[in-house]
């Protein structure tokens, strides 16, 4: 038996450690033979193609969250003060937890998880720290003290949770770790105050379909103004005169940053609004821009001012009203554990609006950073503002529509903890 579990670790830490080294090759790759096709069909003679590979590395680390430091010096034929590019690229993101996501499903189903953590975790930094020094150039480098951690924090996160929580085919033996995971979850659900115990699964649904249809609007919204814009998009284009490698490149460079301004989005439907640059802000209420880059996406942008943009403000009303209904055959426990209706919304609508505005704080969080010198350092949303706001607008509404999905039944008896 000792042996077949030796056996089983070590086939766990190769599969883990040679996926991971095949997820680096690949995306790494990709990047590289995108960089290099754009240097030899727009090849400047003076530009080595070293310095395309470099390109690439550099996009590889910020696709991760990795800052990427610019020294002071001449950036567009203008002088630039240093600054950090420190914008996550949350479509290239997502891209790599799903990777992450591939290598986790492939050692998940073994009787334990630990050998295959370990070995996709410590391929991953090892070729974070060797990726490092390549990328760096006196001019341009990813931020050491971030590349030392956050690629293969994310990688590693995205492949125990994976492997911790994905369904596995009926019959599998269940791994140590899940077991371990599971009994930890079922006693603290059995110590847990009844108030936590009965509020958590509805707050948690709710709150978490609020923020996803919100997010769904928005990207509703984003693509009406692009459509009754495209005019102003396609200027933006050619006011840019690039090649068509440059526009592809371009475009793909918008899309990556596609969720990014889903979260914009979001923040505009709240009220709160988002900046593009220090002295700018975009809300329903106006909109204040300086100099801005010409991206063609912001050719959408709104302009002026809205005499009746506080309607606006329906949007996450109606959205937090209807999630807060939805909820009411998960809210059993509710119904059961409180008394009084008024105590049982107004705790339901709390939970509800708690949950929504730390989500929508970890997105602002995520969405936010610099993408220039100066000014430009200033671009996003202002999370904690964002979370109190998302807070202050979904607590009230959630707590009326629980009068209905929490509202305790009249003939049901008082429980034993209430009585004491």
């Amino acid at each position: 038996m000792a042996a077949k579990g030796g056996t089983t670790r070590r086939l766990s830490f190769l599969v883990g450690a040679l996926d991971s080294l095949f997820v680096v090759g690949v995306t790494l790759g990709s990047l590289i033979a995108a960089t290099t096709l754009v240097w030899a069909l727009e090849n400047n003679p003076s530009v080595a193609w070293l310095s395309s590979m470099r390109t690439a590395l550099d996009i590889w680390f910020a696709g991760q969250g990795v800052s990427i430091h610019f020294a002071a010096g001449t950036l567009g034929g203008v002088d630039s003060p240093a600054f950090n590019l420190g914008l996550p690229p949350l479509g290239m993101l997502i891209v790599f937890v799903l990777l992450a996501r591939r290598t986790a499903k492939k050692f998940a189903t073994a009787t334990e998880l630990w050998p295959g953590w370990l070995g996709s975790i410590l391929v991953y930094w090892l070729a974070s720290a060797f990726l490092t020094p390549l990328a760096s150039t006196p001019h341009a480098a990813p931020v050491a003290a971030q590349a030392a951690y956050l690629p293969a924090l994310l990688y590693g996160s995205s492949v125990v949770l994976t492997s911790l929580f994905v369904k596995l085919p009926r019959g599998t033996e269940v791994a140590r770790e899940r077991l371990a995971l599971k009994a930890w979850v079922e006693r603290k659900a059995e110590t847990a105050h009844w108030f936590l115990a009965s509020l958590t699964g509805p707050a948690l649904r709710a709150g978490t379909a609020f923020v996803v249809a919100l997010l769904g609007v928005s990207a509703l919204v984003i693509g009406v103004m692009l459509a009754a814009n495209w005019i102003s998009v396609i200027r933006l284009y050619e006011g840019l005169q690039a090649t068509l490698i440059g526009g592809v490149a371009l475009t793909l460079g918008q899309l990556v940053i596609a969720p990014n301004v889903m979260i914009y989005g979001a923040s505009w439907l709240t009220g709160t609004g988002f900046s593009i640059g220090t002295g700018s802000h975009i809300s329903p209420l106006g909109t204040e821009l300086g100099p801005i880059p010409a991206f063609p996406i912001f050719g959408a942008l709104p302009s002026g001012s809205f005499s009746s943009g506080m309607i606006v403000l329906v949007v996450p009303a109606i959205i937090a009203f209807v999630v807060t209904l939805g909820i009411k055959r998960h809210a059993a426990d509710v119904r059961f554990n409180f008394a009084n209706p008024l105590a049982a919304a107004l705790s339901v609508g709390l939970g509800v609006g708690l949950v929504a505005s730390a989500e929508m704080l970890l997105l602002g969080f995520f969405a936010t950073g610099g993408i220039g010198p100066g000014r430009m350092q200033t671009f996003g949303v202002n999370p904690w503002m964002l979370a109190l706001v998302t807070l202050l607008e979904v607590v009230p509404v959630s707590t009326l529509a629980a009068f209905y999905s929490a509202k305790p039944a009249a003939s049901a008896p008082i429980p034993d903890h209430l009585k004491r």
